[in-house]
C-alpha cells in the first residue's frame, strides 16, 4: 500500500494513531541513511548537472515522460510533460556555475517510490560585469522506480532568490 492510498483509506481513531501507523508502515523518515536514499539524492544531483550543461538526452532519461511539476516559470500552473523544459535547454544560453544540493532530506514511501526536499544553490558568473553571485530555491522531487529504474515523476521548485557575493 503506498502513501497515498494509505491517507485515503485509513480511518484511525486519533492523531496519535496516524503518527504511529505512518511510521510502521514506512520504510524510511527523514535522516535515515539508506542504500537507497543515497541513491535518491545520487540521481537528484545527477539531473542537475545535467540541467546544468545543458545536457537533454541524460536528463530526459531520469524524467519520466509525463512528468508533473510547479516551478516560478509556470506561473502558478502545473506543468505536464517535458516539453516546458526541453524549451530553456535549447534556448537559453548558459554561464558558468555550480549547483550544490544543501541539507537534502529522503523519505523512502516503499520500495519503489521516495521524496527529497533540498535547498539548491547554484553559484553563478555574470560575464558581463565579472561578477559572481548565488541563487537559491527549495525544491522537492518524487522519484518513482518503473522497471528497474528511477525515474523524476513530479518536482516543485520555489522562487529564486538572488544573493551577490562581495
Amino acid at each position: 500500500m503506498d502513501i497515498f492510498e494509505w491517507i485515503f483509506t485509513k480511518k484511525p481513531k486519533d492523531a496519535g494513531d496516524i503518527i504511529t501507523d505512518l511510521i510502521a508502515e514506512q520504510p524510511s523518515l527523514p535522516g535515515d541513511e539508506t542504500p537507497e536514499a543515497a541513491e535518491i539524492q545520487h540521481l537528484t544531483q545527477q539531473l542537475l548537472d545535467y540541467e546544468v550543461k545543458r545536457d537533454w538526452i541524460n536528463y530526459s532519461k531520469l524524467c519520466h515522460p509525463s512528468i508533473t511539476g510547479f516551478e516560478p516559470q509556470g506561473h502558478g500552473h502545473m506543468i505536464k510533460g517535458l516539453e516546458f523544459q526541453r524549451f530553456y535547454f535549447e534556448t537559453v544560453s548558459s554561464t558558468l556555475h555550480k549547483t550544490l544540493i544543501m541539507d537534502p532530506q529522503v523519505i523512502m514511501l516503499g520500495t519503489d517510490s521516495a521524496v527529497i526536499a533540498y535547498v539548491r544553490i547554484c553559484q553563478k558568473t555574470d560575464p558581463t560585469n565579472d561578477s559572481i553571485y548565488s541563487i537559491h530555491s527549495n525544491e522537492s522531487r518524487v522519484w518513482k522506480r518503473i522497471g528497474g529504474s528511477w525515474l523524476n515523476i513530479h518536482y516543485h521548485k520555489s522562487n529564486t532568490t538572488k544573493v551577490s557575493s562581495p
